[in-house]
């Protein structure tokens, strides 16, 4: 399977210019040959919860969906969602042919800017099996947790796909680029995994987007500068990861 990954800058409030973006990724990852395309955290709105919180993703989904068909490819992409009183940070998968094969609510809210305008999902991403590869969605902060993945791992996920918008934090001694310098390929080897990294970048965000392969190598990836990344996970690469890599096999489930 070939992966796509885009890396980019949106602009707050500005849906129609940042789905053009969309679109024009689409289009380019589709003739380098992807079969999915990963979008960052939030892309379509741009990512600041204070001021994107009361929209409403149906519309963003519907053209997304849109997008997928027009191109042949598979999209994920990251929007809010309505329900009720409550507002969720969502990523849908959406195929070729514009179906929504997963829709996930972010399980793990970062900060209080996130945490004051939405609510946290309730149940992990479902594993589906999409080409010849099983795949599930996470949400940036998300993978940091090592939990999260191997749920996702022992629920029987081969690759994990993860919108994300990373964002410099002021006055921290804390260097964002460590999540996709180190913990992305950690998640990926200690549970050999693919794992796809969608980042924001440019003012206020990390960028580093990778696409990390099972063995923890980096198959793909990017600075902090606008880009579409490319990387090919097989089910061999999987299968032989697996074979010599016996992390999953060795858990002692009766200390833990």
């Amino acid at each position: 399977m070939r992966i796509a990954v885009l890396q980019a800058t949106s602009a707050v409030g500005h849906i129609d210019a940042n789905l053009d973006v969309l679109a024009a990724a689409a289009a380019e990852a589709a003739g380098g040959g992807a079969d999915i395309l990963v979008t960052p955290e939030l892309f379509s709105t741009g990512y600041a919860p204070d001021r994107i919180h009361h929209l409403d993703g149906a519309a963003v989904r519907q053209s997304v969906s849109t997008l997928a068909v027009r191109h042949g490819i598979a999209i994920v992409a990251s929007t809010v969602e309505q329900s009720d009183a409550e507002r969720f940070i969502t990523a849908t998968l959406f195929g070729a042919d514009g179906a929504q094969v997963i829709h996930y609510r972010k399980s793990h809210l970062f900060g209080a800017g996130e945490a004051q305008f939405f609510t946290a999902g309730a149940a992990l991403s479902p594993v589906v099996r999409f080409g010849d590869l099983s795949v599930a969605l996470g949400i940036c902060y998300d993978v940091e947790f090592p939990e999260y993945v191997r749920a996702l791992a022992v629920a029987g996920a081969d690759l994990v796909l993860v919108p994300t918008a990373v964002p410099v934090r002021v006055a921290s001694e804390f260097d964002p680029t460590a999540v996709p310098r180190l913990l992305v390929p950690a998640r990926a080897l200690e549970n050999t995994v693919a794992i796809a990294y969608a980042d924001q970048c440019g003012t206020g965000f990390a960028g580093h987007s990778c696409i990390v392969a099972p063995d923890g190598s980096f198959a793909a990836r990017a600075e902090n500068e606008p880009k579409l990344i490319f990387a090919d996970i097989t089910s061999e690469a999987i299968r032989s990861a697996r074979a010599g890599n016996p992390y999953l096999r060795s858990r002692r489930l009766d200390l833990y």
